[in-house]
């Protein structure tokens, strides 16, 4: 890690486009390193979800000279606003005067209000070898008996990432 700036994003900006790192799709960086990224995520209302731990054994589980980044970004959540309006959608029309009004009312709102955010857990690893592939596609079943999910992104979800982080759109 020596000489390497903890959380720089030269990797990204200067990246040469994808390659292929075992199963995975991975951004070539300006070093020509091969870097891939999944995100972890877990339904928080369950006891069996512990992030911490399920942290704590991802960093321990590493070897020597393994590079890892972990991204936490808020990143705008549609779902539950759209869910709603569909919800609010389906409403049997209210016979009585005045009622129509609200409900239009309300549709206007749920759409004029800005997206809720919600925090996404990305980790981005520079992949040395079969060796570190090998530590990489093991991350699943480490992080399940802590209750996380491990997703593995392939090419559009990385582009969408990178978008995300250097054209973060707050108004949606």
């Amino acid at each position: 890690m020596e000489g390497q700036t903890i959380g720089s994003t030269r990797t990204f900006v200067l990246s040469k486009g994808f390659t292929q790192a075992g199963p995975h799709a991975a951004l070539i960086g300006d070093d020509d390193t091969r870097r891939v990224f999944a995100e972890l995520y877990a339904n928080p209302d369950r006891p069996e979800v512990r992030p911490q731990e399920a942290y704590q054994a991802i960093l321990s589980s590493m070897q020597p000279g393994l590079t890892l980044r972990l991204l936490q970004l808020f990143w705008p959540d549609p779902e539950p606003r759209l869910e709603f309006h569909k919800l609010v959608r389906v409403w049997k029309t209210p016979q009585v005067e005045g009622m129509d009004i609200l409900v239009q009312g309300l549709l206007l709102a749920v759409q004029e209000v800005p997206l809720p955010f919600v925090r996404r857990t990305v980790l981005e690893f520079v992949v040395p070898g079969n060796e570190g592939l090998a530590w990489w596609d093991g991350i699943s079943g480490l992080c399940a008996g802590f209750g996380i999910k491990v997703h593995y992104l392939d090419q559009d979800a990385i582009m969408g990432l990178t978008n995300w982080i250097f054209n973060p759109n707050l108004g949606q």
